[in-house]
């Protein structure tokens, strides 16, 4: 985590436009970002969708990333709880 913050403080906001490059380019090394083989798999056939089917795959997709924040959320506030009873 330090050192992509340090990344991000080399290049100002001006650099990245005059570079025509993404932050994640300047943050992170090739392949860092990517997902595992089997999800870029899967991703590279939703890309290839009609936009319609895209969208409700991303709307899938954020409703699972959603649950899954939630539901650690709520293990993490269980065994707060249960330390603070123990």
């Amino acid at each position: 985590m330090l050192l992509h913050k340090f990344r991000l403080s080399i290049f100002s906001s001006t650099q990245k436009i005059i570079l025509h490059v993404t932050s994640d380019f300047l943050l992170f090394e090739p392949g860092e970002r990517e997902p595992e083989d089997d999800m870029k798999l899967r991703f590279e056939a939703v890309a290839a969708m009609p936009e319609e089917d895209r969208e409700v795959a991303k709307a899938v997709l954020d409703a699972m990333i959603v649950k899954s924040q939630v539901t650690q959320a709520v293990e993490q506030v269980g065994k707060t709880t249960a330390k603070e009873k123990g």
